[in-house]
């Protein structure tokens, strides 16, 4: 018999069917690759100028979407974390939103994570857009690793 599907579970996998999402697997910025709720594994396309074509993302996203997920860099062929060398790096704001030293690596720094968030009120009025809130759908933070991996500042994997 199987397990009830929880209301969080049913809208990401939702919003994973809407056009938005959708739209950016067709442009081939991101790709789903597991759901195994409340993780969700996302690969998000880079430069290919710099090094891997693409990164993973882990999704916590237990109460979603009134919670903001956390997400942290992924390797799945090993099922853990990604190595901090091969974290993605770049000249300004690449270094700060990749740093495997914030949180211990557990998630990414950016305005849109829920342990991020965290002590950060100020981004709120700084960074209006890319805040969560219980209207937002996943593909707030896809945008912005994507935009992030495909910038000028963006240059490769820490161990490049």
């Amino acid at each position: 018999m199987a397990e009830p599907v929880s209301p969080a579970e049913r809208a990401l996998r939702a919003d994973l069917e809407r056009g938005p999402f959708q739209s950016g697997v067709d442009r081939g910025k991101w790709r789903l690759l597991l759901v195994e709720w409340p993780h969700v594994q996302i690969a998000v396309s880079a430069s290919a100028d710099c090094g891997p074509t693409e990164y993973v993302l882990r999704f916590e996203c237990s109460n979603y979407p009134q919670s903001a997920p956390t997400a942290r860099l992924w390797d799945p062929e090993r099922g853990a974390p990604l190595a901090p060398d091969w974290w993605p790096t770049g000249t300004k704001r690449a270094p700060l939103a990749f740093n495997p030293e914030w949180k211990e690596g557990t998630c990414l720094y950016l305005p849109c994570d829920r342990i991020s968030f965290v002590g950060h009120e100020a981004w709120r009025t700084q960074h209006p857009e890319m805040i969560w809130s219980a209207t937002s759908e996943i593909t707030l933070y896809l945008r912005i690793v994507h935009e992030l991996l495909n910038s000028s500042d963006y240059t490769g994997p820490r161990s490049a």
